[in-house]
C-alpha cells in the first residue's frame, strides 16, 4: 500500500521532502532532550558526555531508518561505544551488555550494508521468508526464558542488568518481566536490522511500546517523549525499508 505523505518523506513520491523530515523529526528530538537534560541533571561532565551521546544516537537512528550505512551503522558505534561508557562510569556495569552487542553488530553492519546497496549507495532491504520469521520467534521465546537465569548469575557476580524489585504495570504484570521483553526484543530488532530485514522495524515499534510503559512508570516524562519519537521514526522507517524492498524488487 502507498500513502503519498510518507512516500514524500522517504524520497519515494513525487516530491522530495526528506530533509525536511530529517530535520524536523532531529529538532524535536533534540528539544525533548535538552529539556530533559537542562531540567533533570546537575550538568556535570557526565551529563554532558550522556547528552551528547543521545544526540549521536538521534542522528544514528534517522540514519538506519533511511538506510544510510555511515550516518546509521558509523555513529552507530559511535553512540553506543559511548552508552558503554556511560553505564560503566555510572555502576551499571550489567546494562553494558545491550550496548556492547549492538557495538559489534554495527561494525559488522558496515561492511555488510557497503557491499549491499543500490545506486545512491543506500542499502536495500530483504524481506524475510516463513524460516526467518520461524527463527526471529525462536530467539526471542528463548532469550525470553534464559534472560532471568543469566539475569540472577550476573547478580550473583555482582552485575545484576534488571531488579525484580516486585512493581507492576496497572496491577497486572510484573515491571522486572516488561523490562526484560524490552531488553529481548531490542537484541533481536537490531540483529534483524543490521541483517537488512525490513520488519525489523515491527519489532522497534514493540520495542519502543514497552520503553514507554517503562518511562511512564519510572516518571521519565522525557524519555517517554523521546521513545514517541523515536516511534515515529520507527514508522517512517518501517515504511521506506519496505518501500526501498519493492523498488528492488521492480514494483512499483
Amino acid at each position: 500500500m502507498k500513502i503519498a505523505l510518507l512516500d514524500n518523506i522517504t524520497g519515494f513520491g513525487k516530491h522530495d521532502w526528506s530533509v525536511y523530515w530529517v530535520l524536523i523529526w532531529f529538532s524535536c528530538g533534540l528539544l525533548a532532550l535538552f529539556f530533559g537534560f537542562w531540567t533533570t541533571t546537575e550538568q556535570t561532565a557526565l551529563d554532558w558526555f550522556y547528552f551528547a551521546v543521545s544526540i549521536i544516537g538521534l542522528l544514528c537512528v534517522v540514519g538506519l531508518s533511511f538506510r544510510k550505512n555511515i550516518a546509521g551503522n558509523g555513529l552507530g558505534m559511535l553512540a553506543t561505544a559511548g552508552e558503554v561508557v556511560v553505564q560503566a562510569t555510572s555502576g551499571a556495569v550489567g546494562l553494558m551488555l545491550a550496548p556492547l552487542f549492538n557495538f559489534f553488530s554495527h561494525a559488522y553492519g558496515v561492511k555488510y550494508w557497503a557491499s549491499n546497496t543500490d545506486a545512491d549507495g543506500d542499502m536495500v532491504p530483504k524481506s524475510a521468508n516463513k524460516y526467518v520469521w520461524l527463527l526471529t520467534v525462536i530467539f526471542i521465546i528463548a532469550g525470553l526464558l534464559l534472560f532471568p537465569v543469566i539475569n540472577r548469575w550476573l547478580q550473583a557476580q555482582g552485575y545484576g542488568v534488571i531488579s525484580d524489585d516486585g512493581s507492576r504495570f496497572l496491577g497486572m504484570i510484573d515491571f522486572f518481566w516488561i523490562n526484560v521483553i524490552g531488553f529481548v526484543l531490542s537484541i533481536t530488532a537490531q540483529a534483524t536490522m543490521i541483517l537488512r530485514y525490513s520488519f525489523n522495524w515491527w519489532l522497534w515499534i514493540l520495542v519502543n511500546a514497552v520503553w514507554l510503559i517503562v518511562n511512564i512508570m519510572t516518571g521519565n516524562t522525557i524519555f517517554a517523549i523521546q521513545t514517541v519519537i523515536y516511534q515515529v521514526n520507527a514508522v517512517v522507517g518501517l515504511y521506506g525499508w519496505y518501500r526501498s524492498e519493492q523498488l528492488a524488487k521492480g514494483i512499483r
